[in-house]
């Protein structure tokens, strides 16, 4: 844009640091957010703050954070297992947005990650207090022009008892090619094998057996998700796109993820 004469905008400005945001890009984002100022004479807005995403970045903002920012804050937190970050802006969350119950599960994700299980409950309590619940996970999948919908806990289809004993078979076979179930994403003080069995069930995971098993080789599975995709379900696509030749595209709550020769085009970083 620079190169041809055009003067990039603040719209610009904010798919560049996103960019920078989930590649890791520390420094070059912070250059840019910098030359935007100086350089260029936009004034931050919420937006551009949010893909900053630092707490000492937060005390110096020169607008007061809102809940873009701190649940920029809050989901980063999550991904880095960092409590303090993670307590500090739910706090500030629960005052903003005391009906989003996605900030409480945020939260509880990551003392169920640091080994705090009081705390996870204690968060749980609160949100039932308040009278919130978590979403339920639900994936979609369109195969021969229909659409089929799944959830974890969907006895129903037709061919589920196929499914679950396709992933069981899929799990012990990638597990001796370096997969390591992420059980982590299960918020419950529950037995490795057990928790195993809870992210085996996800609906995303359903819903790409479905497509492994109703499709062709050469056919791409395609999967939408009403949720952020976890880790677990993230680390077994990448290793299913790899060992069964297959191109797997997600669309999550958050971006499009696409699975190739066992890597996301979101460099594992959503």
């Amino acid at each position: 844009m620079i190169s041809c004469g055009i003067s990039p905008s603040p719209v610009s400005f904010v798919s560049l640091l996103g960019a920078c945001s989930h590649a890791g890009l520390v420094d070059e984002g912070r250059a840019l957010f910098q030359a935007m100022r100086k350089e260029y004479g936009i004034i931050p807005s919420v937006e551009h703050y949010a893909s900053m995403e630092a707490a000492k970045f937060i005390d110096d903002m020169r607008i007061e954070p809102g809940p873009k920012v701190w649940g920029s804050l809050l989901g980063s937190s999550r991904i880095h297992c960092n409590v303090e970050f993670a307590e500090r802006a739910s706090t500030k969350l629960f005052q903003l947005e005391p009906a989003n119950a996605g900030n409480y599960v945020l939260l509880a994700d990551t003392y169920a990650e640091a080994g705090k299980w009081d705390e996870v409950k204690r968060v749980k309590k609160l949100l039932e207090s308040r009278g919130l619940q978590k979403v339920p996970g639900r994936s979609w999948i369109e195969v021969k022009r229909q659409i089929h919908s799944f959830v974890s806990t969907d006895e129903f289809n037709p061919q589920i008892e196929q499914l679950h004993a396709l992933l069981c078979e899929l799990s012990s076979e990638m597990k001796e090619k370096g997969y390591v179930p992420q059980i982590k994403v299960v918020l419950y003080d529950l037995g490795e094998e057990e928790k195993e069995r809870i992210v085996l069930g996800h609906s995303e995971k359903l819903a790409l057996a479905f497509g492994l098993i109703n499709t062709s080789n050469a056919e791409p599975i395609r999967i939408t998700k009403n949720l952020r995709l976890c880790e677990d379900c993230h680390s077994f696509t990448k290793f299913i796109s790899k060992f069964a030749r297959k191109e797997i595209l997600v669309r999550d709550v958050n971006r499009f993820h696409h699975f190739r020769d066992g890597v996301c085009s979101c460099g594992d970083y959503w």
